[in-house]
């Protein structure tokens, strides 16, 4: 029986996928939900903080410079996730949200242990092969790692792909059955 959902949501175009997979599994088995987001340098709008080429010494400026950067990150991403709950609590779901920092994949595993999650839902970017293994891979680490059962929300296939990929298939049988 599943009673708490751990969804693990980023800022990714796949997030309103796993959102919505989550929130219909929610609603179907009455179960609660907890939305995280973990502020990574993983991020694509993840501050730098500023360094140059030929001074390796960091002026205080530019320290605050990066602290007020990293605090609107850290805002901005909290707003997503209020946002999101509402958007649950309104659909009927009773959810709340945590935000931390760090390890994506621990990150996950680690709150779903503490708050005794039934279910982790993790969208997949479907990288592969020299990419995962460079990028990584937070879902491949969840699947093996976590302490409860995982659902991993594909990215969803684009049409205009499906149809460029099939346009290369029907050119390549025409090209083989004129020869």
């Amino acid at each position: 029986m599943i009673n708490k959902i751990l969804v693990a949501i980023d800022n990714s175009d796949t997030h309103q996928t796993v959102f919505n997979h989550a929130v219909a599994l929610a609603k179907a088995t009455k179960a609660s939900m907890i939305l995280l987001h973990i502020l990574s340098t993983e991020d694509l709008d993840y501050p730098i903080l500023p360094t140059y080429v030929y001074y390796s010494v960091l002026k205080d400026s530019d320290g605050d410079v990066f602290r007020q950067k990293y605090t609107e990150y850290e805002t901005r991403n909290l707003d997503f996730l209020q946002d999101l709950t509402q958007q649950a609590i309104v659909q009927g779901v009773n959810t709340e949200f945590t935000q931390s920092s760090g390890n994506p994949g621990w990150e996950i595993c680690q709150l779903a242990s503490n708050c005794s999650a039934d279910l982790i839902v993790v969208g997949s970017r479907g990288l592969k092969g020299l990419k995962e293994m460079f990028l990584g891979s937070v879902s491949n680490y969840v699947m093996h790692h976590a302490p409860c059962s995982v659902l991993i929300v594909r990215q969803p296939i684009d049409s205009e792909s499906d149809q460029s990929s099939t346009d290369e298939i029907d050119k390549s049988e025409l090209l083989t059955s004129n020869s």
